[in-house]
This record gives structure tokens, C-alpha cells and sequence, in this order.
């Protein structure tokens, strides 16, 4: 299962959800990353506890939208993700 790599939280800032590293990983991550409130819940549910297939499924049901939809935009989030070095598996 993924998770937020430690040292990663997020924050409101401005009514925006801002990705912030804390600690080494200031060292490291160069941007910022900001999220709409289904990227934020995405990114809260990736602790380690669920699997993609139950996120999808929670987001799915949780915006009335279509699994398949929900499915392909919450793994194209988590590559994202994975690209600026957020998630560890």
C-alpha cells in the first residue's frame, strides 16, 4: 500500500490545499503542489491503509462520479505524485 512519504503535509493556506516539506525534505522538493478538495482527499488517504482500488472506490461514491472516470484521474494524481517524490510503497 502507499503513503505520503514523512515530511510531507498539507496545509490551507489562502483556501488552497498546498502540499508543504518539512524538515530534510525542504532540502529536496523543489515547486509547491496544490490540490483541488479531491486531490486533498486522495492525498489524505494515501496513509498506507487503503489500496488504490478503495480510494477510487471512496471517491467514486463519495462525488457520485463514474468509477472508471474516478479511477483514471486519481492514478494520473498518483503519478504525479510519485514523480515530485511524495509516495513510498
Amino acid at each position: 500500500m502507499m503513503k505520503i512519504k514523512d515530511g510531507y503535509i498539507m496545509k490551507e493556506v489562502a483556501g488552497n490545499n498546498v502540499v508543504i516539506a518539512t524538515g530534510d525534505e525542504r532540502i529536496d522538493f523543489r515547486g509547491i503542489m496544490m490540490f483541488n478538495e479531491v486531490g486533498a482527499a486522495v492525498f489524505n488517504m494515501l496513509d498506507g491503509t487503503n489500496s488504490v482500488d478503495e480510494i477510487v472506490h471512496a471517491i467514486s461514491k463519495e462525488y457520485e462520479a463514474p468509477f472508471e472516470t474516478v479511477e483514471a484521474d486519481v492514478n494520473k494524481l498518483i503519478e504525479k505524485m510519485k514523480a515530485h517524490n511524495l509516495i513510498e510503497e
